[in-house]
């Protein structure tokens, strides 16, 4: 988390300005209205400090240039309502239920709100229309199949139909809306020269990113460009108190844009945008005061008449519950205790609920955290540390494989924890092996099966449930530094995932050029100096886009500085640990470090210390960065952090020396074909990985499991130990191994399933299973190899079927006469087609690997590399004052 201060006079400054004539006009309110409008005050509720717990619940720039209120007050282009047309006209669009009742309801209070919020403009609601009567343009969207409208089809309709008295007409519909020449969706679009908006709250429905949205239409369903037939009977989201708040948010916060208000950047206010439906309802559901002021400016209102209005109409809702009072006609506090009430009112549609969680979210600038709860005391509950390292091999832990000796942490960590002989990843290479440990479902289930590239407009589906999510829902706060390689464009990102705070490269390390070039083959060139592409010598294996650094959503460096990138991660990921610590929150962190995949690059203190070469060295590195996190794990008293550690899949042998070693899992049958049968392939090399789990006084210590495990099973395990559940209306490959963890039990996977990976066959399919001892190919190939040479791609029908116990290095299938042979295949093919038919009843998704230059990130698209400052130099640049406080997100 972080807090945010704005200084005194900074505010003063955006709320009266320095300039004469806004000074006057300030200087006519009475003291009773400047302290409602400012509130400085040392227990001020306005200006208090604000906790983010996300990057996204507080958007530092937008699009538009930034607005203080002399900024708004002297805008040309900004609308004020004028006597004749000073009227707010709603318009609904299309079916909003079933039942009469709820609906009127809903649109009652609709307009009560908006009254309330633009205190001295009328609204009024236009009789209802149908989508047909619009003749609007519609279609199925080709992702989410659910019906949608061209957002400027209901313009066209909304200008011609705007009554001549209006100041702005909104339409607001409960289908999804889309703009033109695009795949993808909006919530709502308005006109500020124009005076109308259009709106949609069909986004609004919990299920909506579900398999189990019940808007969803057949795929490949043809519509008729005039057969409105479709909307008859088509799904509206229920109208819940949820639905109604996001829906009074939105209505305010577009029309606010027609009055000509920014983006807020100042402090949590309605008008602050968002981009993700779970950071917005945080926010509260009035102005702030800076915005308040352009509001009050453009209708003229009286501020203490506006909040006196807001508390008669809560007092008049809510006789049964002691919250706000006023008396002699000026507005009291609210008592904080009532807060307890509101959270359980909000759980059904009542109108009294709506209104008082208004009025202490907004109205009177109480902050109230629709998602979070407080935590006073010490929980209880453990933290987690994953860390998941790139392209390491098997035999790379010293624990494991007694020819490395650079790794005494990790070693002292087994040691003191447990080490996992049998432990595999769920793919074998980047994307498909992260979203796998993210969902705890397979591929073919989570729709990631192969690697996103730094063009992908997409990433991890949206419908997927990352454990980021689960525990952010249990209170945890939750942080993920490094790799993502998950999505970076859009609603894909991190912050939009469930994690509150990132800090990392959002894909792997090759994916763009550094000033400092590690170990490669073929070798990296340092980025272009030169502004003209042409005078670059250019080389084919790598890109001159260079490589981003983000601190959430934001780039802070690039090209990338690979030599101190290690000491960031483990400075920024011990900086969470003390801090979530101090909020006494427990916490998640996901630690993805760029070793040990290429480029290698350390800091020159780990330079030639192996007799490895450049691999050693940056392994060494690696160690160094586990050996601070165990450090900083160890400093809590309450011994309540379980540390696990272990390999996204094998190691890239196509880069030689500057890969890793897979130990015995040589995958013989395979090398001796010709190729790798490490990252890529589906031999043990490829996906059996180094793993241990770290929890003082928990985890037996010199512990080793045999169990048959996969990195599926965090998932699972983690949820099991905070105490919480599932996200339902799916199915899990993950098992919960708490048991296991605790030297409790040596329960394991009866069957594991290695999805192919990009060296033979289709990816994501299911052609290698495991099945205790036994593992069966049905398709072999191998990676490419460090001389270049790929072996063949084979089908096998019956498969090759090692026995594991007895050939570890995979070298010599059973003789299919045999009977141990026959005796396993079927059991084999009785696994595999169980698992093909419960994925094929599953909610599954698919994944959009579709492309666009724009979602390449580049900070500064004129220049060659997209070169930035350095981060110093970018922080003394911004304009706002942004201090990191104890809590608070490093």
């Amino acid at each position: 988390m972080e807090t945010i201060r704005h200084n005194e006079e900074t505010l003063r400054t955006a709320l009266i300005s320095n300039h004469k004539n806004v000074i006057e006009l300030y200087e006519k309110f009475n003291p009773r209205v400047k302290r409602l409008l400012e509130a400085f005050r040392p227990d001020g509720t306005l200006f208090k400090p604000i906790e983010l717990y996300s990057k996204s619940d507080w958007i530092l720039s937008h699009p538009e240039p930034k607005q203080d209120f002399y900024a708004f007050y002297s805008s040309p282009q900004r609308k004020a309502p004028i006597p004749g047309k000073n009227i707010i006209y709603i318009q609904t669009i299309g079916s909003f239920g079933d039942s009469e009742t709820t609906i009127e309801t809903y649109i009652h209070w609709l307009k009560e709100y908006s009254e309330a919020f633009f205190y001295g403009v009328m609204v009024k609601f236009l009789d209802p229309v149908s989508v047909s009567q619009i003749g609007c343009v519609f279609r199925i969207n080709t992702y989410s199949h659910n019906l949608q409208i061209r957002s400027g089809s209901i313009l066209k309709y909304l200008k011609k139909k705007k009554p001549k008295d209006a100041f702005c007409i909104v339409g607001i519909t409960m289908i999804d809306l889309y703009p033109e020449d695009s795949w993808n969706f909006v919530f709502g679009q308005a006109s500020l020269t124009e005076g109308m908006g259009v709106f949609s709250f069909a986004r609004y429905d919990d299920d909506f990113y579900t398999m189990n949205y019940k808007g969803k239409l057949t795929k490949g369903k043809h519509l008729a460009p005039d057969d409105y037939s479709v909307f008859d009977g088509y799904y509206t989201p229920p109208i819940t108190s949820k639905l109604l708040l996001r829906s009074c948010k939105t209505l305010t916060h577009e029309i606010g844009h027609i009055f000509g208000m920014h983006h807020c950047q100042w402090l949590q206010c309605v008008m602050q945008g968002s981009n993700h439906l779970e950071e917005s309802d945080r926010r509260p559901i009035d102005l702030c005061p800076i915005c308040l002021r352009k509001l009050q400016c453009a209708i003229n209102f009286d501020i203490k008449e506006r909040y006196k209005i807001c508390a008669i109409k809560v007092e008049t809702s809510t006789s049964d519950v002691d919250i706000v009072t006023v008396k002699n006609g000026e507005v009291e506090e609210i008592p904080g205790d009532a807060l307890n009430h509101i959270y359980k009112k909000m759980e059904v549609f009542s109108v009294m609920a709506f209104f008082t969680v208004a009025l202490i979210s907004g109205f009177l600038y109480y902050n109230v955290d629709f998602n979070t709860v407080h935590v006073g005391t010490y929980s209880g509950k453990p933290n987690f540390i994953i860390i998941l390292a790139d392209d390491i091999g098997w035999g790379d832990l010293g624990a494991n494989w007694p020819l490395t000796k650079e790794t005494p942490n990790l070693d002292k960590m087994a040691k003191e924890g447990m080490r996992f002989e049998d432990f595999h990843a769920a793919a074998s290479t980047c994307s498909p092996s992260r979203a796998s440990l993210l969902t705890g479902r397979l591929g073919l289930r989570n729709g990631v099966t192969h690697n996103f590239a730094r063009s992908s407009v997409a990433g991890l589906p949206l419908n997927e449930i990352t454990l980021a999510q689960v525990l952010k829902e249990a209170n945890y706060s939750t942080a993920v530094i490094g790799k993502w390689h998950l999505g970076h464009h859009g609603y894909y990102h991190p912050n939009f995932r469930g994690f509150d705070y990132y800090f990392g490269i959002p894909y792997s390390n090759d994916m763009g050029c550094t000033d400092d070039p590690g170990f490669d083959i073929p070798p990296y060139l340092p980025c272009p100096r030169d502004s003209v592409m042409k005078s670059c010598k250019h080389n084919p294996c790598t890109t001159d886009v260079a490589l981003p650094l983000l601190e959430n959503q934001r780039i802070i460096e690039q090209p990338v500085n690979l030599s101190s990138l290690a000491e960031r991660y483990v400075d920024k990921a011990i900086q969470f640990i003390q801090q979530a610590r101090k909020s006494l929150h427990p916490f998640f962190l996901y630690i993805a470090p760029a070793h040990m995949h290429v480029p290698l690059q350390c800091n020159s203190r780990f330079a030639n210390t192996s007799k490895r070469g450049p691999y050693g060295d940056s392994l060494r590195e690696l160690d160094h960065v586990i050996g601070r996190i165990l450090e900083a794990v160890n400093t809590d008293f309450h011994k309540n952090t379980l540390v696990w550690f272990a390999g996204d899949n094998g190691p890239w042998s196509e880069k030689c020396e500057f890969s890793g070693t897979a130990g015995p899992f040589v995958g013989a049958w395979q090398t001796n074909k010709g190729g790798s049968s490490t990252k890529r392939t589906t031999w043990e090399g490829g996906h059996r990985v180094p793993a241990i789990a770290y929890w003082p006084e928990k985890i037996p210590a010199n512990s080793t499991s045999g169990s048959l495990l996969s990195t599926l099973d965090i998932f699972s395990t983690v949820i099991s130990l905070a105490n919480t559940s599932l996200p339902p209306n799916r199915r899990y490959d993950s098992l919960d191994i708490t048991e296991v963890l605790l030297g409790q039990s040596d329960y394991g996977h009866k069957a594991l399933f290695h999805p192919n990976s990009g060296a033979a066959g289709q990816f994501g399919d299911l052609k290698t299973i495991r099945l205790k001892q036994y593992k069966a190919f049905y398709l072999t190939g191998g990676a490419i190899a460090c001389k270049g040479d790929k072996g063949p791609e084979e089908q096998h029908d019956p498969p090759l079927i090692f026995n594991l116990l007895n050939d570890t290095a995979e070298r010599l299938p059973l003789d299919p006469v045999t009977p141990e042979y026959r005796a396993v295949l079927p059991q084999i093919k009785a696994t595999l087609n169980n698992i093909l038919l419960d994925i094929a009843t599953d909610n599954i998704s698919l994944a959009d690997y579709s492309h666009d230059p724009a979602a390449i990130l580049c900070c500064q698209p004129k220049h060659v590399v997209c070169a930035v400052a350095a981060m110093e130099n970018w922080r003394n640049s911004r304009t706002l004052e942004i201090k990191e406080m104890e809590v608070g997100a490093p």
